[in-house]
Order: C-alpha cells, then sequence, then structure tokens
C-alpha cells in the first residue's frame, strides 16, 4: 500500500512548475543555439594550429587568455548582483562576446585571429552569473541539476553533430573558418537573448541601480560622484575583498574552490599541448581530430547530463565532483599510451582518451555549472558562480604556462604524469570534504543522499 502511494508524489516532482516551464521553454531551444556556439569554440585552438599555422606560443597564450578572462567573472557577478538589470545585461554579454566574431570575415593571420578572440574572451564570463541567476530564482533547488543536464544533453548533442560537419567542412577549405566563426557568434548571441527574455519570478523588487550601457564598456547608468583615485581603486578592489570575506568565512566552499583549483591545474596544463600532440606528433587530421575531441569527448557529456544532473541533485555535488576526477585522472594515462603505441594503435588510443574524458566531464559539467549553489546563502547563487568561475582565471593563467614549460623542458610524457598526479589529488581532497560535511551537516547534506 505505502509503495502504491508513495509512487505518484516521485513522478510529481519531474513536472515543471509553470514558471519552470516559461523559463525552459527559452532555455531548452536556446540550448541548441548554443550548442553550436560551443561547436566551434571547442575547435579554436586546432583552428589556430591548422588553419592559421599558429605557434605553440600562440597557442599558450590563446589558452591562458581564454581561462584569464574567467577572472573577470568576480567583477561581472558583482555588477549583476549589486545593479541588477539582468536583460539588458546579456544582451550585451551576447554583442560584447559573440557577436563580435563577425570580425573573423576580416581575419587574415594567427594574431589578428588571437586579438579578435582576447575580446570575446574578456566578455564570455558575463554569461555565467546571470545564468545562474536565472538557475537559482526559477529553479527549484532539488530540479537545477535535472533541467541543466536536460540543456547540457541538447547542448553537447548538437555540438557533437555540429563539430563532424566543421571538420569535413574545415577539412576540405580551412580558409573557411571565417564564415563558420561569423555564422557560429551570430548563433551565441542569439542564446543569449533567449536567456534574457527569461521570466522574472513575481514578487522580485525592481533593480535599484540598472545596469545599462552608457559606452562601449558595460557600467552602471547612474552616477557614482567626482572621479576620484581612491573611489576608482576602492570599485575595483571591492568584489576581490567581499570574495576573500567568503572564503574566510565559508570554509567549505573555500575547500571545495580548492579541489576545482587542483582539478582545473591538471586540466589546463593539458590545453597547449593536447593539441599539439594530436596535429604535429600523431598527424591526425581535422575529421579525426573533431571525431575525437567532439563526437567522443562529447558525446558522453551529452548522453550522461540528463543522468548527472540527478545524481548531483541526489548525492551533493561534492560526491559527484570525487567520482568525476578520479575518472579523469586515466585521460592523460590513455593519452600518454597513444604517444609511445605503433601506428596502428594510437588513434584508437585517442579515442579511448576522449571516451574516458567524456565521462569524467559529464559530471564536471554539470558540478562546474551549478555546484557552488549548494554552498550558497539564499539569494547569492549567482555571485557565488562568480566567484567560482573566477578562479578559472587563477588556473587558468598558470596552468597552461606550466604545462607548455613542462612540455619545453621535460617533453609531452611529463605533461601526462603531472596532470594524472593532479586529478588523483584533487578526487582524494573531495572525499575528504564530503567526510567533514557529512560531521557537520553543512552545504545541503542534510538534504542530500548520504
Amino acid at each position: 500500500m505505502s509503495r502504491n502511494r508513495t509512487a505518484p508524489a516521485a513522478r510529481v516532482k519531474v513536472v515543471p512548475t509553470p514558471l519552470e516551464r516559461a523559463t525552459l521553454r527559452l532555455f531548452l531551444p536556446g540550448a541548441v543555439l548554443q550548442g553550436l556556439w560551443w561547436s566551434g569554440y571547442l575547435l579554436i585552438p586546432y583552428v589556430l594550429a591548422k588553419s592559421l599555422h599558429a605557434s605553440t606560443g600562440l597557442i599558450t597564450l590563446s589558452a591562458v587568455l581564454d581561462n584569464l578572462g574567467m577572472f573577470l567573472a568576480l567583477y561581472w557577478g558583482h555588477l549583476l548582483a549589486t545593479r541588477g538589470g539582468r536583460r539588458a545585461y546579456l544582451v550585451w554579454a551576447g554583442v560584447l562576446g559573440r557577436l563580435v566574431m563577425l570580425l573573423t570575415l576580416f581575419v587574415h593571420s594567427a594574431v589578428q585571429m588571437s586579438l579578435l578572440l582576447a575580446v570575446v574572451y574578456f566578455f564570455a564570463a558575463m554569461v555565467y552569473p546571470a545564468q545562474n541567476n536565472i538557475f537559482e530564482q526559477n529553479f527549484r533547488p532539488t530540479m537545477r541539476g535535472r533541467w541543466f543536464g536536460w540543456a547540457t544533453g541538447i547542448q553537447n548533442g548538437v555540438a557533437v553533430v555540429a563539430s563532424l560537419g566543421l571538420g569535413r567542412i574545415l577539412d576540405r577549405d580551412p580558409d573557411l573558418f571565417r564564415w563558420v566563426y561569423a555564422f557560429l557568434g551570430v548563433c551565441g548571441f542569439l542564446y543569449l537573448f533567449l536567456l534574457s527574455r527569461a521570466p522574472v519570478p513575481e514578487g522580485t523588487p525592481p533593480d535599484a541601480t540598472p545596469f545599462r550601457l552608457r559606452s562601449p564598456f558595460p557600467l552602471p547608468a547612474r552616477a557614482v560622484g567626482p572621479f576620484q583615485p581612491g573611489r576608482i581603486w576602492r570599485g575595483i578592489a571591492r568584489p576581490f575583498a567581499d570574495a576573500m570575506r567568503i572564503y574566510r568565512e565559508d570554509r567549505a566552499f573555500n575547500w571545495f574552490e580548492i579541489n576545482f583549483m587542483t582539478y582545473g591545474a591538471a586540466f589546463m596544463c593539458l590545453s597547449p599541448v593536447v593539441p599539439v600532440f594530436l596535429t604535429e606528433q600523431l598527424k591526425l587530421s581535422y575529421h579525426e581530430i573533431s571525431t575525437a575531441r567532439v563526437l567522443v569527448g562529447q558525446v558522453g557529456v551529452a548522453m550522461l547530463g540528463p543522468l548527472m544532473g540527478r545524481v548531483m541533485d541526489r548525492y551533493h555535488p561534492v560526491r559527484l565532483c570525487a567520482v568525476a576526477f578520479f575518472a579523469l585522472a586515466f585521460y592523460p594515462v590513455a593519452l600518454d599510451a597513444a604517444g609511445i603505441a605503433d601506428a596502428g594503435a594510437a588513434l584508437p588510443l585517442v579515442y579511448l582518451a576522449f571516451a574516458i574524458y567524456t565521462v569524467g566531464m559529464a559530471g564536471v559539467n554539470i558540478t562546474w555549472n551549478v555546484g557552488s549553489m549548494a554552498f550558497a546563502p539564499k539569494g547569492q547563487g549567482g555571485y557565488y558562480q562568480g566567484i567560482h568561475v573566477a578562479m578559472v582565471g587563477i588556473r587558468g593563467t598558470i596552468g597552461p604556462l606550466v604545462g607548455y614549460a613542462v612540455y619545453e623542458l621535460w617533453g609531452l610524457r611529463a605533461v601526462f604524469w603531472l596532470a594524472f598526479g593532479l586529478f588523483v589529488a584533487s578526487a582524494v581532497s573531495s572525499v575528504a570534504l564530503w567526510r567533514g560535511l557529512r560531521r557537520t551537516g553543512g552545504a545541503g547534506v542534510a538534504v542530500a543522499g548520504r
């Protein structure tokens, strides 16, 4: 009898509320556009290497700029939290960070492409605080992972198909990257435009100092008083001071970020050397690279995204991190095996490496995007995510440089095994954090599965 009574209740939980349904009508179709944008984003290092013949140093610089731009999420998150105006904020994020890729039509060198990418990277991190603000306001805490998982599945499924097409197009004519990235920039803008139309919950107070554009740079529209160097410095420093205060006061969140920092250092030190490894040492074609990096490397993220979302909702982000980080430890091991294997076995081992990668990243993708909200006080989910994303800027600046230095000094194999050790360390530390949370009952553990 009790089973018959509880089963319908369990099914009711998966039905979206009216607010969730209205948001999903924009978010899920938008995931198709985001998938198209993401398919090109994944191939940027390979376009630099193959279409524009960029040096390893320039590819490393591009990776550093990509991740250094994430550090600005601290500023963008603070700006959104204090000024609001989410709709205008998202539109300008789309214009300045994505629609600007129309200028790819005028690119003729790797340096020009890198300069354009620097603009994209500067504004890229605007997206994450606003996206999490929508998740926090419009989705129930017990359903965020599920809905984000479905969107992840759509996004990465589209990215898989689109990237295979891009690989074939660019194999035929590498110079077509200009038209490809101009089109993808429009797709990326349209995704953020759809997000900007997401409904605001009833009873939400209006923004006291709304975000508007007064110049080519996104700044609050309300006057802040006469120019004073001290005020400008305090305005710049305040987001960082607030972040340090949160780290001091919220030790569990601080530990969570340390674990992500360790995982990210492993991931980032691989970023400048894997494109070189695949293109120069293994001599793979665009089609083989896109098959490995996107078809194999993203199909698991697409297929496992909904499952990982439910796992996170049920078992807590920290537990999912521990498993995902440990799985990723075997990604560089498989790449190392491909480097020393004979010609016939190298490509299958690369595919195996990216199959391992896709399983681990399916879990990381969910926890990276929405896991920080498990630690945030009510109403601060977007700001906590801004802090979380900003840490990518630190590890994204240091990691590729360390990877490049180790590569130059000791070769590819040393980079692969350094990454292995860091992945394992992040997994072990996540297990320790979970045990600490179970003892204290912090960060939503009381309502998570044990």
